[in-house]
Order: structure tokens, then sequence, then C-alpha cells
């Protein structure tokens, strides 16, 4: 436990030049010396805020829930959940994205407050579902804080950052991606978006790079192997990954070290041997990217849509963490292809097939998937966990390569 004395309060002092301030629909006449004090005093906060939070997910291992569990055990003031234009106005962040326990001006983007409209027998997604696969498409300036109380809004990147921006920080990220890709109904599915908002963006120095990475470099796995390629390691004969390319290897565009394959445990006792997680793979580089060779053991098509474990990413400096889902349809699917499967999830990216003695008396395929995952402008990564959720369908590894 920490205990952070800090506190956002500030003395205001005000030029007598007159400006008009749109806040939430709101448009209210400040000086100019004022706005720009408040919007200091709040760019303190967030920086206060910023660090109960990696000091709450150093204790916990993950992110709070609301910002209200950071006091009084990591914020002793709650004052500093106030934003100085909400102390002078008396206005505070409104439902539904309110905090549930304080009254509080910020809005907190990693809550589980649910995204978007919710039809019958559909999954209800959260915001903080959400913001982790935007983290996915534009890196860790997604916010994790926002104050919409200034003209131009403030927000607190994921990184630490605070940056100012229209009421849509996603336009801040419009030279990597496109806006609509960004939207709660390009990432978890509806209605098909028009080809032209999907369109890839013309090439620049500045836009993310793909999924593939000819640079890329490989991360050394040999201390977490669980069973060599050549193994039929779910204890069927003949059922193996000998027929993989092994060594350096250029798959689904990436170059990884192909030397062995780190199986997670599931419900199955097939696979009971095996660890529940993988900790501590060591990364100690800047990263713009991570590209993971994987696959599932176990899957039905029932299982689509499921999380069934996740890359837990250790940042080097701040003592934050990322995790990066792996979906069950989305990131990978079983390893052998199975009749009737959905169709294709967008993200799904096959980067191998092939076949082995099972797979040839079962009349199959078999395959591995790449996934990558954006980091830009690029962090420091010092480690990186691999984790099963616990479910039938359960995650394999067989590489990972950075750039």
């Amino acid at each position: 436990m920490r205990l952070w004395a800090l506190t956002g309060v500030a003395l205001l002092t005000a030029s007598r030049v007159p400006i008009t301030i749109s806040a939430q629909g709101e448009t209210v006449a400040v000086t100019q010396g004022l706005a720009a004090e408040e919007r200091e005093a709040c760019t303190r906060n967030l920086k206060v805020i910023y660090d109960a939070i990696q000091a709450y997910q150093y204790d916990h291992k993950d992110l709070p829930k609301w910002l209200s569990e950071l006091v009084p055990d990591y914020l002793i003031d709650p004052n500093v959940l106030i934003c100085p234009v909400c102390r002078r106005t008396g206005r505070t962040e409104a439902p539904p994205l309110a905090d549930p326990k304080l009254a509080c001006s910020y809005l907190y983007e990693f809550s589980p407050a649910p995204v978007g409209p919710v039809r019958p027998g559909e999954p209800v997604h959260t915001r903080r579902e959400l913001k982790r696969r935007q983290m996915g498409l534009v890196g860790s300036g997604v916010p994790i804080v926002r104050c919409r109380h200034h003209d131009p809004m403030l927000n607190l990147g994921f990184n630490g950052n605070v940056y100012e921006s229209s009421s849509q920080w996603e336009l801040c990220f419009t030279n990597r991606v496109r806006l609509a890709e960004l939207t709660v109904r390009a990432i978890f599915g509806g209605e098909d978006l028009a080809e032209e908002a999907l369109a890839p963006l013309p090439a620049s120095k500045d836009r993310a790079l793909p999924a593939t990475s000819p640079q890329s470099r490989s991360i050394d796995l040999t201390a977490f192997y669980t069973s060599p390629l050549g193994a039929a390691w779910q204890g069927v004969p003949g059922d193996d990954l000998a027929s993989v390319p092994s060594g350096l290897q250029s798959l689904g565009g990436v170059q990884f070290d192909v030397r062995g394959i780190v199986q997670l445990k599931g419900k199955s006792p097939a696979l009971g041997k095996y660890p529940n997680e993988v900790k501590g793979i060591p990364i100690h580089q800047r990263c713009q990217h991570l590209y993971f060779l994987h696959a599932a053991s176990l899957g039905r098509n029932s299982d689509e849509g499921d999380q069934i474990g996740s890359y837990i990413v250790h940042l080097a400096n701040n003592k934050m963490s990322l995790e990066i889902p792996i979906y069950y349809g989305r990131s990978v699917r079983d390893w052998h292809q199975n009749p009737n499967e959905p169709q294709a999830d967008r993200e799904l990216k096959v980067a191998w097939t092939g076949e082995n003695a099972a797979s040839k008396r079962a009349g199959k395929q078999i395959r591995l998937f790449v996934t990558a995952w954006n980091l830009a402008p690029g962090v420091d990564i010092e480690t990186l966990d691999f984790v099963s959720a616990g479910r039938n369908a359960v995650p394999f590894l067989l590489a990972i390569s950075v750039d």
C-alpha cells in the first residue's frame, strides 16, 4: 500500500481578458488568465491521479474499476478528483459515466460501464474492453482519464502524457488509423462499415506499421518452452508441430524464432500438467509493436468470442502494465481447423498452415496465427506474462517478436 499526500488544489488569480469556454454543452465566460491557471492546476491533478493509478496497479496487478477506489489508500485527499473548473462552477462528471461512490470531475475511461447499444442475446461490452482494444490500434496514447471541463479538453494517456483534444480524442491519431476503426461498431462488430471508412490510409512516416515487419527482433523463449515442436504434447500420437519451419522464419510477414511450444493449462485434464501462467518473459527494450505466433488447444466453435487468455505487458519506467487479451475467433482459433467454423473476424490472421499424421487421418489442416499489437509511438517494456483464462480452449505460444 502506498499513500499519496499530493493534492491538485491551487489558488487561482485571473487576468481581465474575457474569453468563453464551452464545457459539456455549456458556455461559460471566464477570464483568460483564470482559464490558463485552471488548466494548469487540472493538469497537476491528472498527474497525481496517474501516479496513484500506477501505485494501485503495482499492488493489485490490475487497474481500479473507478477512481474512487484510489481513495484514501492512494489518494489521501479526494479533492484531487475535482477539477478547478468544477470547484468554481459546481459541475462534476454526469451519469451514466460518473463515479458511483464519490463526486468526481474526471471521466475514467477504464471503468466497467457498458458501452454501445445492447441488443437481446448480444454480449455487454465495457469501456475498459473498448479502450484496451483501441490501444491495439493507436498505442498507449489512448486516454485513461479525461477532463471534459476545458476547451480544448485534457486527456491523460495510458502512457502518462497529458495532451489536449476536441471532444473526439481519436482525431489526434488519424495519421495512424481511420476514425471509423476506433468506433464501438468497428471494434465489437455489428453492421459492416462502408469500405471507404476502413480503407488503408496513405503511407506515412508517422503511421503505425501493419501486422508485418521484416525488421522484427525475436524474443528468446528457451527457458519457457513446455514441449518441443516434435512432441505430441496433447497426448494424441502423431499430433505435433514437427512440420512447422523451425529456427528464424518469416511467418505471416514477421520474422520469428520458432523452436518450441509454451502451452498453458485449461479445464481439460489433457492439459492439466501445464502451468496456468508463465511469468517474467524478458523483453528489456523499447517496442512499437509486439507480434505473437500462437494458436489455441481444444477450441470449439462455441468458444467464439471468449477471452481465453492474455499477455500482460509490464512497462519499464512506471510499473504500469497493459493487458493484451487473447480472444477466440479474433486472435486465435484451434490449431486444428474445425468443421463449420464461423466466418473469420477481420483481425484473425493465419501465419502458417500444414498437416501432421493426426490431421491427415482427420482430413484437416493444422494452422498457426499471428497477432500484432500496436504500442506506437513506442514504450519501454520490461517483461511479459502469458496467462490462461482457465477455459476449455487454451492458448499456446510458439514465438514473440518486437520492433
